[in-house]
């Protein structure tokens, strides 16, 4: 699987922790596009690579990706998708009870963060590039809960395999306590 993670190159003790952790297949760092706007940076980088993928699946990690689990679960639980699946999410910030699929993947419809996607249909990056400019003013994962989901088969692991780590975001300037909210939003959701 083709793999890529963004790191602005001023943040090399968060590709350091990255680098880290064990994956069964190379993950090329990409260089993070710095805008006015960190989410705009942010969407400018996640679409450099959208753009320019042609084989599927691949994923996208953000530097602040933090594994919960042995890649080899990831793969269990890809197993278990349907023929036609869209993406599938490790980890999410979840708002709404989410619908269960099977026994490592319940079906995603509202839902925040990108730090670690899987893509597998040219539809759905297609889709992505072309019309996120039609919702100018949302950051990428806000276009991705709002429309992304709700048009796309999009699937989040169970037990949730991956989180962002706590740290000073590169988006907000300020601490974020990400572990334990995106844990605690899942954990609600799914029960």
């Amino acid at each position: 699987m083709k793999a890529f993670v963004i790191n602005l190159d001023s943040r090399s003790d968060r590709l350091k922790l990255f680098r880290e952790q064990e994956f069964p297949f190379e993950v090329k760092r990409v260089p993070g596009i710095v805008a006015l706007r960190g989410e705009d940076g942010c969407t400018a980088s996640h679409l450099s690579i959208l753009k320019k993928q042609k084989e599927f699946p691949f994923v996208i990690f953000e530097d602040d990706c933090k594994l919960l689990h042995p890649w080899c679960m990831v793969e269990e639980a890809m197993k278990q998708l349907p023929r036609q699946w869209d993406a599938l999410y490790l980890g999410a910030n979840v708002k709404k009870h989410l619908t269960k699929y099977s026994e490592n993947l319940y079906v995603l419809k509202n839902a925040f963060a990108l730090h670690a996607v899987i893509y597998n249909s040219k539809s759905i990056v297609d889709y992505v590039v072309r019309e996120h400019k039609t919702h100018l003013g949302h950051n990428l994962d806000v276009f991705y809960r709002l429309n992304v989901q709700r048009k796309y088969k999009c699937f989040i692991t169970h037990p949730m395999m991956a989180t962002q780590c706590s740290d000073v975001s590169d988006i907000g300037g300020i601490q974020t306590n990400n572990e334990e909210v995106l844990m605690q939003n899942y954990i609600k959701n799914t029960r």
